[in-house]
């Protein structure tokens, strides 16, 4: 099929594209997420496939919605940036990160209780409600506001960004990106997964450590506030203790980036041609 036969993508499109891409990503990578947050929060590591899965549920069912929106919102404001302006192209992701967390920040909060008390969703939801209030579940919504902003930056646009630059840079090794083999656009890929896999998790990491810390405590009655809670942080490990869990996230992110834009690439690619 030729690309004028191809019809333009809808924010429903691109809605579907991102749920399956969220859902794919979660099932193959959620005991990632389990290890960093156990490092994180101190807790001991049970190197079991029921305890590594725990809170798979919330997460695929949190995901979908949350990369319905980062992809949407992406797609519809990409309509009016250049496909040459990669600063904008980052500008429009971190938008549509921000606008996720709306979703993701209650969501993550109850995954991180579930995997420290092993209780239900409806359990853990209603404990929350019961004792601190709806509002309890926004609890650490800046700093996930923050942490997806920049993780929109580089998987939706930084990624895909410095694979365009391989191919255009280094077409002896990754070919031209329209004529590239699919090993090499596989390599490229593959390096500008790491590239923003790497950026990503080295900016937000503390961010993302501090924001575990303080949703894992949300059912405590004396919970310190964001800023007592990362003083708190500090003097007890200092920035190495902001880091911590860096090599699982790190990992984490680099096949999300790999996995997501893959996906993405594949499925804009069908639902164009098929009009699915």
């Amino acid at each position: 099929m030729s690309p004028t036969d191809r019809r333009a993508l809808y924010g429903v499109d691109h809605a579907i594209i991102g749920s399956l891409s969220g859902m794919a990503e979660v099932l193959i990578q959620q005991p990632t997420v389990y290890v960093k947050n156990a490092l994180q929060q101190g807790q001991p590591l049970v190197f079991q496939p029921k305890v590594m899965y725990r809170g798979v549920g919330i997460n695929c069912l949190s995901i979908a919605p949350i990369c319905a929106v980062q992809f949407a919102a992406n797609g519809v404001l990409g309509r009016y940036i250049s496909p040459d302006d990669d600063i904008g192209r980052i500008l429009t992701a971190m938008v549509a990160g921000a606008l996720s967390s709306l979703l993701s920040s209650p969501a993550e909060l109850v995954m991180t209780l579930q995997q420290r008390t092993g209780q239900s969703i409806g359990s853990t939801v209603q404990e929350i409600v019961k004792s601190h209030g709806i509002t309890r579940l926004y609890r650490g919504l800046p700093l996930t506001m923050f942490r997806e902003a920049s993780w929109c930056a580089c998987y939706l646009a930084l990624g895909p960004v410095v694979s365009t630059k391989l191919h255009h840079l280094f077409p002896n090794t990754f070919g031209e990106k329209n004529t590239a083999t699919t090993a090499q656009k596989t390599w490229a890929a593959m390096g500008g997964s790491i590239a923003a896999g790497l950026v990503a998790v080295l900016a937000s990491q503390p961010i993302d450590t501090l924001k575990t810390i303080v949703q894992g405590n949300a059912l405590d009655k004396a919970a310190p506030s964001l800023t007592n809670q990362a003083k708190q942080v500090w003097n007890k490990g200092g920035m190495n203790l902001y880091y911590k869990g860096t090599v699982p996230r790190g990992i984490r992110l680099i096949g999300a980036v790999f996995i997501m834009s893959g996906t993405k690439e594949y499925l804009e690619d069908k639902f164009s041609s098929y009009g699915v």
